[in-house]
């Protein structure tokens, strides 16, 4: 009697269902590790854009604690110049509480926030010593600044050069609330005030 023939190896069909289990099992792998990369690549982008975020806060709050808001008594038309709100601007001389991306430590002179369009959104501008950066993008089109001088009753102008000069009229002391607001993604706010003279005293008059 013949005995049985042992075959070695897989037969053809067996091969070609290892291969196509083999495939899929990398697919599944491989789509994995595609998905976590991205998912990766995304949290780390929204860190990153966090930490942009704070940056920007954090420098247009000492910019704003840095303009000289000299007291409306003791403004002298012709030799100060005025800080000047609207809703989409701001501009008045700066003595820099500390370094930013925009103007360095110290005295900057003219120091001008704008709100521009940027494609679809809008850009935070500062401009000052002919330098002009972009302190922080928003993706919707209602950006604006607001003026508040007791943090309750929101304006769109603001200035501290008041006609009615008489001292019953005006304090000795100004302060300024100022808002960036792009709601949802930003709400900034924080206090001009005229409490710091070097800010704004001239060395050559005495008040």
């Amino acid at each position: 009697m013949t005995p049985p023939i042992h075959r070695a190896g897989f037969s053809l069909v067996e091969a070609l269902v290892v291969l196509a289990i083999s495939g899929m099992a990398l697919a599944i792998i491989f789509s994995i590790g595609v998905k976590a990369g991205d998912t990766g690549f995304s949290l780390g982008r929204r860190a990153m854009s966090a930490a942009d975020v704070d940056i920007a806060a954090s420098d247009l709050r000492s910019i704003l604690r840095s303009f000289a808001l000299r007291p409306s008594l003791l403004f002298l038309d012709g030799v100060d110049e005025p800080i000047l709100g609207t809703a989409n601007r701001l501009e008045g001389d700066v003595v820099m509480e500390r370094a930013t991306q925009c103007a360095p430590l110290g005295w900057s002179g003219r120091l001008m926030l704008e709100i521009e369009p940027d494609g679809a959104g809008q850009s935070l501008t500062c401009s000052a010593n002919g330098k002009k950066v972009t302190l922080l993008t928003t993706r919707g089109d209602n950006a604006s600044l607001t003026y508040s001088r007791d943090g309750q009753v929101w304006t769109r102008a603001y200035t501290n050069k008041i006609e009615d000069r008489s001292e019953e009229a005006l304090p000795r002391s100004d302060k300024v609330w100022v808002r960036f607001a792009a709601r949802p993604e930003v709400d900034i706010v924080d206090l001009i005030e005229s409490s710091r003279p070097e800010l704004w005293r001239r060395p050559d008059a005495i008040e």
